[in-house]
């Protein structure tokens, strides 16, 4: 009985992966790698959610960003730090806390970014 309810309760945590979906377009942002360069800053945006995985926690905010009055198309996560969920019974015992700058960008496709000592890169 034990090794069933331990297979079934493995079993909810890998199908807990992924829970959250784009919506309203968030699948076209741009996520950045450093600050871009020819980019017009919009706003800093915060968000907390708990969730297991920290791809749905991204995705998450993603959704957030589309969901603001000035929505941007490129954005780049500043900091990223999970704290305890306290009084959790069933759920995620942490909840991923992340900080991002919206860009408004002429060419999301095309970004150069200052990355590091100087160096420029094109973001996809």
């Amino acid at each position: 009985m034990k090794k069933i309810f331990a297979l079934f309760a493995v079993l909810m945590m890998a199908a807990c992966g992924g829970m959250i979906k784009n919506e309203n377009g968030s699948q076209y942002l741009v996520k950045l790698d450093a600050e871009p360069i020819g980019c017009t800053f919009l706003y800093k945006l915060e968000t907390e959610v708990s969730v297991y995985d920290a791809e749905d926690a991204r995705r998450y905010m993603e959704n957030r960003i589309v969901d603001q009055a000035r929505v941007g198309n490129a954005y780049w996560i500043t900091s990223m730090r999970t704290k305890p969920n306290e009084w959790v019974v069933f759920g995620p015992e942490r909840a991923f806390v992340l900080v991002a700058n919206v860009y408004d960008c002429p060419n999301p496709r095309a970004v150069r970014t200052a990355n590091g000592g100087g160096a420029i890169t094109v973001s996809e």
